[in-house]
């Protein structure tokens, strides 16, 4: 998880080190039911006054990738959607005079204790002071998590990292954690699943991914790399497959 660490194999003989397809998504999430969050305009604000590019920097290195939407590159119906909401604190501080709090706004993040969380919290707190938006971090457990924002849904914005391939469909359910709803979405993604072909699914799966990244339903901060090094001689491992410590949230979405 330190990619600081791979200097010393990279360089070595006998060892090899592989980056293969993650499908673990970092993610700020917003509770969309709750203002100022239940507004576009302040997610995509807060969007695009976070540099993607330099967090996913200061986590990985050279490793990784942006994204724009749920949807990682190895899903069929992946769009490069990068752009949609691009790094530029003038804009943000338009859409935040647009949505009515061009003086800012205050809100709490969420964050789980464990890497990278707290690092990418703190990062977001001094990104979102260039728009006059305070960062109040609560660092919570990953049991507090479980039963205060995917249970209890009592909370503003957090930090989350969802592992699954082909997860996008989450945003087609009010009721998921993150509470976003649109009537649009929730019809694609049920027209997705009782399609009967993979082009049909695959056509109404996009328009969900371009749609929830117009709306900003989340921040997708980055793709993580999946990082394996092994001797030389060690074959027949698949290296995407998901990391073992991601293996919990599993468990939460069943």
């Amino acid at each position: 998880q330190n990619p600081d660490a791979l200097k010393q194999f990279e360089s070595k003989k006998g060892y090899t080190v592989a980056n293969g397809a993650s499908t673990t998504k970092e993610l700020l999430v917003f509770n969309d039911r709750v203002a100022p969050f239940n507004k576009i305009d302040v997610r995509k604000a807060i969007y695009s006054a976070i540099n993607r590019k330099k967090l996913l920097q200061s986590i990985w290195g050279t490793h990784g990738t942006l994204i724009g939407s749920m949807v990682p590159p190895t899903d069929p119906w992946y769009l490069n959607l990068t752009n949609v909401n691009p790094y530029n604190v003038a804009l943000a501080k338009k859409l935040l005079a647009k949505a009515g709090l061009a003086k800012g706004f205050n809100f709490t993040l969420d964050t789980p204790t464990y890497d990278p969380h707290p690092v990418v919290a703190e990062f977001l707190k001094s990104e979102l002071a260039k728009i006059n938006v305070t960062v109040k971090i609560n660092s919570i457990s990953a049991d507090q998590w479980y039963t205060k924002v995917f249970q209890a849904k009592n909370y503003q914005a957090t930090l989350q990292e969802h592992v699954n391939d082909r997860d996008v469909v989450w945003y087609g359910n009010p009721d998921f954690y993150w509470g976003y709803n649109n009537p649009k979405v929730t019809k694609w993604v049920a027209e997705a699943e009782a399609a009967t072909t993979t082009d049909q699914q695959t056509a109404k799966l996009k328009l969900v991914n371009k749609q929830i990244a117009a709306d900003a339903a989340s921040a997708w901060l980055y793709l993580y790399p999946q990082i394996v090094v092994s001797k030389s001689n060690v074959k027949g491992y698949s290296i995407n497959g998901l990391n073992s410590q991601f293996y919990a949230y599993n468990i939460i979405k069943g």
